[in-house]
């Protein structure tokens, strides 16, 4: 004598057990191939990170390893520098010597010294005066770029020169220098 009803019952017990299970790991592959998708962009952002970065410490190698090549350039360039013993008189000259050239006229140069720290340098800035036409100050402007020395302009301001001489359209410009001599 089989009890009916209750074989139903656990047959359907079963069935309604097997229907949840199939529910909840359908709702877990759902979730399990978003989260795959999500992992697999995450990845690819690391990737990425991990390549600049990557490059970023390569580079700082290559830098690292060129450091000394640099050094050695800077301490060819300083050598190159005037000493500060004659390097007053031969910048006067220069600049006098292409103001000439150029058919300008300085009207004054004012010094002011600093020392640089940390070496053995000795910063000169200079406020040079310049009168002349506009020709005349662009070569004279150009030959300060092209001298052996070097000469770095700060700025420059420039006004029309009404002072009754000279040609009309002269230029004054005010020039803000600097140039750097070694420490003896």
């Amino acid at each position: 004598m089989r009890n009916f009803p209750l074989q139903r019952n656990l047959i359907l017990g079963g069935l309604a057990l097997l229907f949840a299970a199939d529910v909840t790991l359908a709702y877990l592959t759902v979730r399990m191939s978003g989260s795959r998708e999500e992992r697999q962009q995450a990845l690819a952002r690391e990737t990425l990170r991990l390549r600049m970065v990557t490059a970023d410490v390569n580079r700082a190698a290559e830098i690292r390893k060129g450091i000394p090549d640099v050094l050695k350039r800077l301490d060819e360039f300083e050598n190159s520098l005037l000493p500060t013993s004659k390097g007053y008189s031969v910048v006067t000259k220069e600049l006098d010597e292409f103001a000439k050239e150029t058919h300008v006229l300085l009207d004054g140069v004012k010094f002011h010294e600093q020392a640089v720290t940390g070496r053995d340098l000795t910063e000169l800035g200079m406020d040079v005066v310049v009168n002349g036409e506009y020709n005349g100050i662009v070569q004279f402007l150009n030959k300060l770029q092209r001298s052996k020395n070097v000469y770095i302009v700060d700025g420059l301001a420039v006004e029309t020169a009404n002072t009754g001489q000279g040609p009309a359209g002269a230029l004054k410009v005010t020039l803000h220098l600097r140039t750097y001599f070694r420490k003896a």
